[in-house]
């Protein structure tokens, strides 16, 4: 009588689990050049800094994310 509907899967923010192609130097290079702090990020992006270190070391990969919030801090810093 019915006919079961297609389930529908949502895609996934692909801005969040994009990789960057940003090392971890030129991430640290980055963050000195718009002089921004690991716990300043923390605190304007809600990233936990474990996660931050661990981009910093490259422990964790670097997400597109990460990089654009740092670029956007940095503009709206002035630098």
């Amino acid at each position: 009588m019915f006919q079961p509907l297609e389930k529908r899967r949502r895609k996934p923010l692909a801005r969040l689990t994009d990789k960057s192609e940003l090392t971890n130097t030129e991430l640290q290079q980055l963050m000195l050049k718009y002089r921004i702090s690991v716990n300043e990020l923390h605190l304007k992006t809600s990233i936990s800094k474990n996660d931050i270190h661990g981009y910093l070391a490259g422990r964790k990969t670097i997400t597109t994310y990460v990089v654009d919030r740092i670029n956007q801090i940095g503009a709206d810093n002035g630098r």
